[in-house]
């Protein structure tokens, strides 16, 4: 507070090379969503540099996308060190912001509405057997389905195991895109005031302790 120093959420400056700095640095201790090893880790190898960026940051270090494989292609084809596949050349305009990377839920909706026919009470079925509480009877019942109608419009064998497999990998912890948006918006603003307002930022981590990966003694230091 004072003058000129007054922010909220929506007031922060945006796209502040300071920040994306920080984040690049992985100099996140403290920071929702961004502090744990995995992604302190991953900040380096992303250099985030947009906040579509963090989203995908915050979105792919999950237990569904890890299992999944598919962390490492992401970052390779981020840095052109492989080539972008979209798994079936119909998906181009649903993967291409991930760069052919199933990452989010409603990319995996999509995907079967393309490849499968399906309609939109069938995706909403899958997207209730993909949640997190989700029921493997549901799970077989609704796979059962999709490799069906694949069958039936002659998907290549290869291509529907590839399908089949990031949709399972979603089972784990499907992450949907709004999610991902907002909470890159709470880290982005975190990040932020780390850089430009650090006594404000460490002393309402402190006064809201316990809280994040880290104990008070670690935040000080």
């Amino acid at each position: 507070r004072g003058a000129g120093r007054e922010f909220d959420l929506h007031t922060i400056p945006q796209d502040d090379p300071a920040t994306y700095r920080m984040m690049q640095e992985a100099d996140t201790i403290g920071v929702f969503q961004i502090e744990s090893r995995a992604q302190q880790a991953t900040l380096p190898r992303m250099k985030p540099t947009t906040f579509y960026d963090l989203c995908i940051e915050v979105a792919i270090i999950r237990p569904g996308p890890i299992v999944g494989g598919m962390v490492h292609p992401y970052i390779n084809r981020r840095h052109g060190r492989e080539p972008v596949d979209y798994i079936h050349p119909s998906f181009e305009p649903v993967l291409k912001r991930t760069l052919g990377v199933p990452l989010f839920q409603e990319q995996v909706l999509q995907m079967a509405m393309i490849i499968a026919d399906f309609t939109g009470s069938e995706a909403e079925e899958l997207r209730r057997a993909i949640s997190f509480n989700r029921s493997k009877e549901r799970m077989n019942k609704v796979m059962a389905k999709l490799r069906a109608a694949m069958q039936k419009k002659e998907v290549d064998p290869e291509v529907q195991d590839r399908i089949e497999k990031s949709i399972c990998s979603f089972a784990l912890y499907g992450f949907p895109e709004s999610h991902a948006i907002s909470f890159a918006l709470l880290a982005y603003v975190s990040v932020w005031l780390k850089v430009h307002r650090p006594a404000e930022f460490y002393t309402a981590l402190l006064n809201n302790q316990p809280m994040g990966f880290y104990s008070p003694a670690t935040l000080v230091k």
